[in-house]
C-alpha cells in the first residue's frame, strides 16, 4: 500500500486580510469590471416580478370576463386545444427561463461565499446545489443560511405547482354568440381559360332529373340559378351557421318577343294503313324577327309537320347579317299547328309503302323568343350551416361585378346548354313526368318541360302561351343547366381566404376557481421570493472576474491557488470522501491579485500536515454517484413503455366503451383526472432532466476519456450548463456533442408532456344502449338465374339512381344500400320504435350482398389488338372517328360454368377514336348460354392511350360477374333504417362467402351517352363522378390496379342498385333475427380519454424513450468520473496534476477565450486519463524533475506522436508579460 503525502501551505488570516487590504484598489477595480451572472442581475429579477405580476392580472382580468360574459371566449374542438394547452404552455416557458435563475444562483453561490469571507470546505469549494433535487436543495441553503439559492429552488417548484395546477385552469360549457370576421376558406375560382364545359357529359342533365324527380340535390358549389365558389369555415363549431362573401357566376337569356311570318309552310309524306305519316320533304319559308335579329327559316313544328298540335322548341338559330358566335341566338317557341289543305293520293305506292299525303300547314296561335346569352360575374353572401353539405346554401344580396372572365364568351355556355338533353338513349325521369296537358298530340323539349317544372308552371300547355310564361320557363331552365356546365367546366381548385360572419352555438371557455386561487397563492409566493433575490443581489460588486463555469477556468483558478493545487495533488481519481478529508481542516476564500484570481487556503490551526492513506479508504462513495444511475435509467424506460401502453389500453377502452368511467358534474372531481395526470408527467421530467444534466455536466470528461482526447474548443470552454435548451441544442450540433444533443432533446421534449395531459381526459354527454334483436324481412331470391322463360326488365330507374350517386349528384343512397353493399329489409318491436328517442341508432352484425367479379386482366403485349385509320363507311356514320382500334377481349368462361353448356364467341370489338389521347370502353362480352336468361354475362373493358399514331398503352379485363355475402358491421339510423356517410358499413371480409345461384342484372350503360371524345359513360363517369380517379391513370402502365379496382368499386354501386330493386322477395317467414345494440340519446357524464391528445403523448413519450436511450448508449455517465464535476473543488481535483496549468500564468486575460486558446494548442490534444505527471510537491521544481505514478488527470498531449509534453512553454500572452 503506498501513501501519498500532501503539504498543504497555510496562510495564517491576518496574513490574507493584509494582503487583500495592499490589494483592495486593484481587487475593487477588477470586482466591479468582472462576471456576473446575467440572470442574477437585478432588472432580469424585476422582469421576472413584472412577469408574474402580469400572470395575476391577466388571471383576474379573465375571471372577470369569465363571470361577466358567461365564459371567457369561444372554442371549438380545434381551439379546444389552445385553451388547455395555452396557460401550460405559457407557464412552461416562464419556468424554462426561471431554470436559469435557479442554476446560476446554484452555482454562483460557492464563488460568492469564498468572496465574502473565508468558509470551510462544505460551505465552498465543496458546496454543490446544483446536484441535488430541489427540496434538499432547499434544505441545504437554509442550513448554510443561502437565501438566495433556498429562494430560487422554492420559486422552481412553486412554477411546478402552476404548470400542474393551469392543466385544470379552464373548463368548456356550450352557449350561443354572433362573431364577426370569421375566417372563411374558399376552395376554388372561376377562370375562363382553357374551359372545359363539355367535360362533364350527361352529368347536368341528370342531375336536373335528379333534382326534380329524385329527392337529389345540386352539386356543391351550384344552386338552380349559379354556380358559387365553395366555402367553409374550418376554425368554428360545426353547428354554426356560417355567412360568406363569394363570388358566384350566373348565366342568362336576354329574351325578346318575335313576330313571326310564315311565307310557305308545305308538308309531303307518307301515310301509312296504320295512321303513321313520315315526312319525305318540307318546304317551308319563314322569319322570326326582333328589332335587332332576324332568323330565316326555323324549323317551328320540330320537323314533324303538323302531326304534333302543339310544338314547343328550345334551339339555336344564326341572326341574318351576322357571322360567328356574335349572330347566335337560342331561340324558344311554343305553337299551335293545324293542316289548312290536305292532298291525299289514295293509290298505294308499294315502293314507300303507303300513301302519299301532302299538306299546308297553318299556325293558329304562337309565342316565339329570341334570346341573347349572357353571363355575369357576381359578389354573394352565402348563408349555409357549417355541418351542411354546401348543396344546401342559401344565396342572397346579390350584386354584378359588372365583369366577364376572360378567354369565355357568353355563347360557349349556350352551346353546351343546348347540347345537354340531346343524344340520350336510356330513358330518363322526365320522358315520364310531362308537366303538361294538351286536348292534342304535343311534342315539347324537355329543356322547356323540365323549366316548367322549375318554375311550377305545370299544367294546361295553354299556360305556355300567357304573357311572360314561356320567357320564364326557359330563362329557369338555361340557368339551371349553365350552373351546373361551368361548375363542370370554370372551376379552378386554389385556396385564398375571406372573413365573413356566423352564428355559433359554441362552447365557452369558463375558468375554475380552486385552480385558479391556488395558482394566484403560488405566484404571490413567487413574487416575494424573486424580491428576496432581488433584495439579496449585489448591484456593482463580482464575486469573479470571468465565467468560472469552465474548465479551462477552473484550470486558471488551480494554477495560481499553489496551497489548493497541493492540497489537491493526486485526487483526481478519489472519490468525494478524500477530498472532504483533505480539504476540512482548512477555511478558503478568493482574492484577486496583480498574479491573477486565485483561491487562498486560511489555516484552522489544525496540524499543517495531513497524511491520508488513499487506498486504505473506499474507492467510491454513494454521494459521489450521480442520479439516476444505469439501472434507476432502465426503469425509468420501462416506466415510460408503460405509461405508451397504459395510454393506449386506456384509450382502447374509452373508444370501445363510450369512456372509461361515469363522473360526476363535481368540480372537484374535475381536478383528479387534469392534476394527477400532470403531477405524473412532472415527475418523468424531473427524471429526465436529471439525465439531461449528467450527459451535459459530463459532456467535456466524456471526450477528455477517449482514446485521441479532444483538442481546447471541444473540452476546455465547454459549458452546457448555463443555457436554455434550444441553446444546448444548437451548441451541441455545432460541437457534435450528440449524447448532449440527446438527453436535451428529451428534457426538452418531457416540458410538453404536461401541457398536452391538460388536454387528455374531458367529461363528455354519452348515449345509453339497449339490446335487441332485429327481424329479417325477405331475401334477394326473387328470380330464378337458370329458368329461361324468366327474363326480368332491366331496371332504369335503378340504373339512373346508380348513376346519380356515382356522378355526385344524389349524395346519400337508397334506404338499404350504401356503395357496393345492398342489406335486407329489417324491422324491430313496434313498441320499442314508438318509445325511441330522436336520432337513436343501432349497431349489428349483418349480412350483405355485393358483387365480387372474377377478373382476368391483359396488359401491353398481352394484349391482342390493332390500330387502323377509320374506313369511309365507318366516317360516313361518324365523321369525327379518325382511327379504329380492333381488340380482342379475354376470353372466360360463362356462368353456369360446371353444367358445359357455357362458351365465349370469338369476337373483336372495335373502339372508334376521335382524337388521340386517353380511351375507355365498358361492353357486354360476347358469351352466351343455352339455360341464360341474359343475366350474369361477362363485361369486357378496354382502356389505355393513343399517341403520334400508335398504342401507348392498352389494358383489356373481361368480369364475369359473381354475388357473394358478408357480414358487415353497420350502424342504421332509426326509425327509419337509413345509413350515415359518417358511420359507413364495414364489411368483415373473412366472412365473404359467394352465392352462386344469384341472378346478377347487367347495368345499361351504353344507353347512356358520352360528350369526352373516346371515353364512354362509363370511363367518363370513372375520371369525373364522385369518386373520380386521375385521367391519366388510363395511360400509366404502372396504374393498372387502381383503374381495375376503381372500376369493381363503380360496377358494384351499379350492381348493388339493381339488387335493391330488382331482385327483392318479401318473406315474413322466415325466422331470421339480428342481434343488435341500439344507442338512445338519454346521455350520462363519461370520461373521455382525447385520441388527438393520447397521440401525441404517445409520440412525446417514444421520443424521450428513444433519445434516453440512444443518450444512454452514446455515453454511460457512471462510468466517466469517480464523483460528480459539481463542486470547485471536484474539478480543481482532475487539474492539480495537469501538465499545462503554467500555460495560464496571466492575470489580465479570460481562459474561456476559445479563438486564443484554439490557436495556441493548434496540434495539441487534451486526455483525461494515467499519466507519469511531474512533482509539483514543490513549486521550484522544474519542468524535468522527477516522475511518479500518479491517477489519472487531465493533461497536453501532441497530437501527432500522441506523445505527453514535459515541457511547459507559456501561452503568447504570459509569454509577453514573462519577457515584458
Amino acid at each position: 500500500m503506498s501513501k501519498i503525502t500532501t503539504v498543504v501551505k497555510s496562510v495564517k488570516l491576518n496574513d490574507i486580510s493584509k494582503r487583500q487590504e495592499e490589494w483592495s484598489p486593484d481587487g475593487a477595480r477588477s470586482q466591479s469590471n468582472g462576471w456576473r451572472p446575467f440572470y442574477l442581475r437585478r432588472r432580469i429579477l424585476l422582469i421576472f416580478v413584472i412577469a408574474f405580476c402580469g400572470v395575476i392580472a391577466a388571471l383576474e382580468v379573465l375571471n372577470h370576463i369569465s363571470q361577466v360574459n358567461y365564459g371567457i371566449a369561444s372554442s371549438d374542438e380545434g381551439r379546444h386545444y389552445l385553451w388547455t394547452y395555452g396557460p401550460t404552455a405559457i407557464l412552461t416557458v416562464i419556468a424554462a427561463f426561471w431554470s436559469r435563475v435557479e442554476f446560476q444562483v446554484k452555482q454562483h453561490t460557492p464563488w460568492q461565499s469564498l468572496q465574502e469571507k473565508p468558509e470551510v470546505a462544505e460551505k465552498s469549494i465543496l458546496l454543490d446545489y446544483i446536484t441535488p433535487i430541489q427540496p434538499f436543495t432547499v434544505i441545504k441553503a437554509l442550513q448554510n443560511r443561502h437565501s438566495a439559492v433556498a429562494a430560487g429552488a422554492t420559486t422552481s417548484m412553486l412554477l411546478t405547482l402552476l404548470i400542474i395546477f393551469s392543466t385544470g385552469l379552464f373548463s368548456l360549457q356550450e352557449v350561443g354568440a354572433q362573431k364577426y370576421k370569421v375566417p372563411i376558406l374558399l376552395s376554388d375560382y372561376f377562370s375562363g381559360e382553357n374551359s372545359t364545359l363539355d367535360a362533364g357529359g350527361a352529368t347536368p342533365f341528370d342531375t336536373l332529373n335528379s333534382v326534380l324527380f329524385d329527392n337529389g340535390s345540386y352539386p356543391e358549389g351550384t344552386t338552380a340559378n349559379l354556380a358559387f365558389q365553395r366555402f367553409s369555415a374550418p376554425n368554428i363549431s360545426s353547428n354554426a351557421v356560417v355567412t360568406a362573401p363569394i363570388d358566384g357566376l350566373e348565366a342568362q337569356l336576354g329574351c325578346e318577343p318575335a313576330s313571326i311570318t310564315i311565307k310557305k309552310w308545305e308538308v309531303e309524306g307518307v301515310m301509312t294503313v296504320d295512321g303513321e305519316f313520315s315526312i319525305t320533304h318540307q318546304n317551308m319559308t319563314n322569319e322570326i324577327s326582333t328589332p335587332s335579329c332576324k332568323i330565316e327559316n326555323f324549323a317551328i313544328d320540330g320537323g314533324y309537320g303538323a302531326y304534333f298540335s302543339y310544338v314547343g322548341m328550345f334551339e339555336q338559330g344564326q341572326c341574318a347579317g351576322l357571322k360567328g358566335s356574335d349572330g347566335r341566338r337560342v331561340v324558344v317557341t311554343i305553337a299551335k299547328i293545324r293542316e289548312s289543305f290536305v292532298f291525299l293520293n289514295h293509290t298505294y305506292d308499294d315502293y314507300n309503302r303507303g300513301y302519299h299525303r301532302k299538306s299546308d300547314i297553318g299556325l293558329d296561335r304562337s309565342v316565339q323568343l329570341i334570346c341573347q346569352p349572357t353571363y355575369s360575374l357576381l359578389e354573394v353572401n352565402a348563408t349555409n350551416n357549417a355541418s351542411l353539405s354546401l348543396s344546401n346554401v342559401h344565396i342572397e344580396d346579390t350584386r354584378s361585378k359588372n365583369s366577364t372572365l376572360p378567354g369565355l364568351a357568353a355563347w360557349d355556355i349556350a352551346s353546351s346548354v343546348l347540347g345537354g338533353p340531346q343524344g340520350h338513349t336510356l330513358s330518363r325521369p322526365i320522358e315520364n313526368n310531362n308537366p303538361f296537358v294538351a286536348p292534342g298530340n304535343m311534342s315539347v323539349d324537355y329543356s322547356l318541360q323540365m323549366g316548367a317544372w322549375l318554375t311550377g308552371s305545370t299544367g294546361s300547355i295553354d299556360y305556355l302561351f300567357q304573357e311572360g310564361v314561356l320567357n320564364n320557363v326557359a330563362s329557369a331552365y338555361y340557368r339551371a343547366m349553365a350552373a351546373q356546365y361551368m361548375n363542370n367546366g370554370l372551376v379552378r381548385q386554389e385556396s385564398s381566404t375571406t372573413t365573413g360572419s356566423a352564428v355559433i352555438h359554441e362552447n365557452r371557455v369558463v375558468i375554475a376557481q380552486l385552480p385558479l386561487r391556488a395558482m394566484e397563492v403560488c405566484l404571490v409566493l413567487v413574487i416575494l421570493f424573486a424580491l428576496v433575490m432581488i433584495f439579496l443581489a449585489s448591484p456593482a460588486t463580482t464575486s469573479t472576474p470571468w465565467n468560472p463555469n469552465s474548465v479551462s477556468a477552473i484550470a486558471a483558478v488551480v494554477f495560481n491557488s499553489q496551497a489548493l493545487r497541493q492540497s489537491l495533488s493526486g485526487t483526481s481519481a478519489s472519490p468525494l470522501h478524500i477530498l472532504q478529508s483533505r480539504l476540512k481542516t482548512s477555511r478558503y476564500c478568493s482574492r484577486t491579485s496583480p498574479e491573477g484570481f486565485s483561491i487562498e487556503t486560511v489555516d484552522n490551526e489544525q496540524s499543517d500536515i495531513i497524511t491520508t492513506d488513499k487506498e486504505s479508504s473506499p474507492s467510491s462513495s454513494t454521494d459521489s454517484k450521480l442520479f439516476p444511475s444505469l439501472i434507476f435509467r432502465v426503469t425509468i424506460f420501462v416506466v415510460v413503455v408503460a405509461m405508451i401502453v397504459v395510454l393506449e389500453v386506456l384509450l382502447r377502452i374509452s373508444e370501445t366503451h363510450d369512456g372509461l368511467a361515469n363522473v360526476t358534474s363535481n368540480e372537484y372531481m374535475h381536478y383528479l383526472w387534469t392534476l394527477l395526470p400532470s403531477l405524473l408527467m412532472e415527475i418523468i421530467g424531473l427524471c429526465f432532466g436529471s439525465m439531461s444534466f449528467n450527459s451535459r455536466i459530463l459532456a467535456p470528461y466524456a471526450r477528455l476519456k477517449r482514446p485521441s482526447g479532444a483538442v481546447f474548443q471541444e473540452c476546455m470552454t465547454v459549458n452546457f450548463l448555463d443555457s436554455l435548451s434550444v441553446t444546448t441544442v444548437v451548441k451541441s450540433i455545432r460541437t457534435k456533442h450528440f449524447a448532449v444533443l440527446a438527453a436535451t432533446l428529451a428534457a426538452f421534449i418531457t416540458s410538453f408532456l404536461s401541457i398536452v395531459t391538460s388536454g387528455l381526459f374531458s367529461a363528455v354527454n354519452v348515449s345509453q344502449y339497449t339490446s335487441t334483436n332485429l327481424t329479417r324481412e325477405d331475401t334477394f331470391q326473387r328470380f330464378a338465374i337458370w329458368n329461361a322463360s324468366v327474363n326480368p326488365d332491366l331496371g332504369a330507374s335503378d340504373a339512373i339512381t346508380a348513376q346519380y350517386i356515382i356522378q355526385g349528384n344524389r349524395t346519400s343512397f337508397p334506404r338499404w344500400t350504401y356503395e357496393t353493399l345492398v342489406f335486407p329489409k329489417l324491422s324491430i318491436n313496434d313498441s320499442l320504435t314508438a318509445n325511441l328517442p330522436k336520432d337513436s341508432f343501432v349497431d349489428l352484425r349483418v349480412p350483405a350482398l355485393r358483387t365480387a367479379p372474377s377478373c382476368l386482366v391483359q396488359k401491353g403485349s398481352e394484349v391482342n389488338y390493332t390500330l387502323k385509320p377509320a374506313t369511309d363507311e365507318q366516317k360516313a356514320t361518324n365523321s369525327k372517328v379518325s382511327q379504329v382500334l380492333y381488340i380482342n377481349p379475354p376470353r372466360n368462361g360463362c356462368a353456369p360454368w360446371s353444367n358445359g353448356q357455357g362458351w365465349l364467341e370469338d369476337s373483336t370489338d372495335l373502339l372508334q377514336l376521335e382524337t388521340e389521347g386517353y380511351f375507355g370502353l365498358a361492353i357486354l362480352s360476347p358469351c352466351y348460354n343455352a339455360n341464360s336468361s341474359g343475366a350474369n354475362m361477362p363485361v369486357s373493358y378496354f382502356w389505355g392511350q393513343v399517341g403520334n399514331g400508335s398504342v401507348a398503352n392498352v389494358v383489356a379485363m373481361t368480369c364475369a360477374p359473381v354475388a357473394e355475402t358478408v357480414n358487415t358491421w353497420t350502424r342504421f339510423l332509426l326509425p327509419d333504417f337509413d345509413i350515415s356517410g359518417d358511420h359507413p358499413p364495414v364489411p368483415d371480409e373473412s366472412s365473404a362467402t359467394p352465392v352462386e345461384s344469384q341472378y346478377i342484372p347487367y347495368s345499361p350503360w351504353s344507353g347512356i351517352s358520352s360528350t369526352a371524345a373516346d371515353l364512354d359513360s362509363f370511363f367518363q363517369a370513372l375520371v369525373s363522378g364522385r369518386w373520380a380517379i386521375p385521367r391519366d391513370y388510363l395511360g400509366d402502365v404502372d396504374k393498372v390496379e387502381n383503374v381495375v379496382k376503381a372500376i369493381k368499386f363503380q360496377d358494384g354501386i351499379m350492381r348493388a342498385q339493381e339488387f335493391n330493386g330488382m331482385t327483392r322477395l318479401s318473406n315474413a317467414s322466415l325466422g331470421i333475427s339480428y342481434p343488435g345494440n341500439i344507442t338512445l340519446t338519454n346521455s350520462r357524464l363519461r370520461l373521455i380519454q382525447d385520441p388527438t391528445s393520447t397521440r401525441i403523448l404517445d409520440a412525446l413519450l417514444a421520443s424521450i424513450l428513444i433519445l434516453g436511450v440512444l443518450g444512454s448508449v452514446l455515453v454511460n455517465t457512471d462510468h466517466i468520473l469517480p464523483k460528480v464535476p459539481s463542486s470547485i473543488a471536484a474539478v480543481a481535483s482532475l487539474l492539480a496534476d495537469s501538465n499545462f496549468l503554467e500555460w495560464y500564468q496571466s492575470a489580465g486575460e479570460d481562459p474561456n477565450d476559445t479563438s486564443r486558446g484554439r490557436k495556441f494548442f493548434a496540434g495539441l490534444r487534451f486526455v483525461l486519463g494515467r499519466q507519469n505527471v511531474l512533482d509539483l510537491s514543490d513549486s521550484d521544481s522544474s519542468s524535468t524533475g522527477e516522475k511518479k505514478d500518479a491517477d489519472f488527470t487531465i493533461h497536453l498531449v501532441d497530437a501527432v506522436g500522441e506523445k505527453e509534453l514535459t515541457s511547459s512553454p507559456l501561452m503568447p500572452w504570459a509569454a509577453r508579460e514573462r519577457d515584458g
